[in-house]
């Protein structure tokens, strides 16, 4: 078709950009100096050794997930790189909002630090969704063998993610600490084998 090209590079690329981000976070942690309490220091610290574990997870997550859509999109055209250009850049995003929340907790500007950090989430898993939804209406680029109910079943489990991520930016105005529990729960949702590829599997079999 016009325009359109293997997912390779597009894929190869993205691995590049997703180690790179997963490795820019450690770059925010400090380093304590020498000559104090070294186990007092990175107690003192702990809020950005917390927000590196978890960033880390997530983008860990949004590879392992980015690498299962993949095998469903097999072809790729300019509307589609460009959503994918848009999902990259708010990835990329995750070591400063990051650090910002890092070292904004239990100060005044907590909030504002962690309406950031969500805000940029909510739109990384919107774009990862709308390379998705593009994909699945462009019948051409999808792997022709994808079961239609397969489809619909990953389109719902995947709206799951801007989802959660909106509902803690929500509860963030009204509590940060509580606005974490959405992320965790994504966390081990999207860990998990996908629900939707077992349930079709298990159709298949009878």
């Amino acid at each position: 078709m016009y325009n359109h090209r293997p997912t390779d590079r597009l894929e190869y690329f993205s691995d590049a950009v997703l180690a790179i981000a997963a490795t820019l976070l450690a770059t925010e942690l400090p380093k304590p100096e020498g000559g104090t309490d070294l186990l007092a220091e990175i107690l003192k610290n702990w809020p950005h050794y917390t927000a590196f574990a978890a960033s880390f997870l997530f983008i860990c997550v949004a590879w392992s997930n980015h690498h299962n859509m993949f095998i469903y999109i097999k072809r790729t055209d300019q509307y589609l790189l460009i959503l994918h250009i848009l999902f990259l850049m708010f990835v990329t995003l995750q070591s400063f909002t990051t650090g910002l929340l890092a070292r904004h907790v239990g100060r005044p500007d907590e909030r504002t630090a962690a309406l950031i950090y969500h805000t940029t989430l909510v739109l990384m898993t919107l774009f990862y969704n709308c390379v998705w939804w593009y994909a699945t209406r462009k019948k051409e680029l999808m792997e022709e063998s994808t079961d239609p109910a397969l489809i619909k079943l990953l389109t719902k489990e995947y709206a799951i993610a801007p989802a959660l991520h909106l509902a803690a930016l929500i509860i963030c105005f009204w509590n940060v600490p509580f606005s974490i529990i959405p992320i965790v729960l994504l966390y081990i949702y999207f860990a998990l084998p996908r629900f939707s590829e077992r349930k079709i599997m298990e159709r298949k079999r009878r």
